[in-house]
């Protein structure tokens, strides 16, 4: 959704129209963009379409897929690169709770939601942007039951869940699901 003020000239010889004018200086209008999603390419498309009304006066864009604000200059410099990272800045917001941290809107670039234990966040400083960065490459796809591994750092094993806890019909809901990441430590623990 991107918020404009408009701003055109007053049609000349009415003292009426001038005064509707300066009136519709003040007026906010929102715009609702729609689009399939689901893809890098969709959604670059979907870029596209609101940097071209942020450079026809739009003070930004919002996300209703991740709940995310962009402001017009931040809209049109993630359009410019184009590229993955900007894509997955652009559409994925990322949510931490007492437990958990896990994103949200993945699904506008057509991947699932990561989830995943917010202590492995925090002891281990593993950064979840470098996952959503190299989900959002597509080099190589995650799956169930796949390992990420660095090879100084942390393990995660990947399962795959088919619900994000958003009702089906929301626009924050990924019909994709969710990638859960446990620390392979935990899984040892466990065994």
């Amino acid at each position: 959704m991107i918020s404009s003020t408009r701003f055109s000239a007053p049609p000349a010889g009415s003292r009426q129209r001038a005064t509707n004018w300066r009136r519709s200086l003040a007026t906010t209008v929102n715009v609702l963009l729609s689009g399939p999603g689901g893809s890098l390419p969709a959604a670059r498309t979907m870029m596209q379409a609101g940097a071209a009304l942020v450079r026809a006066g739009g003070a930004g864009v919002f996300i209703d897929n991740s709940a995310l604000a962009h402001g017009g200059q931040n809209w049109l410099e993630m359009t410019a690169d184009g590229g993955p990272d900007a894509l997955s800045f652009a559409f994925a917001s990322i949510i931490r709770s007492d437990q958990e941290v896990w994103t949200m809107g993945m699904h506008a670039i057509g991947l699932r939601d990561i989830v995943m234990k917010r202590a492995d966040i925090e002891v281990d400083g593993f950064d979840i942007v470098e996952v959503i960065r190299y989900l959002s490459r597509g080099d190589k796809p995650i799956g169930d039951g796949h390992v990420l591994a660095d090879l100084d750092g942390p393990r995660f094993q990947a399962f795959t869940q088919s619900s994000d806890n958003m009702p089906p019909g929301s626009p924050m809901h990924n019909p994709f699901g969710r990638l859960k990441l446990v620390s392979m430590r935990d899984i040892g623990e466990n065994n």
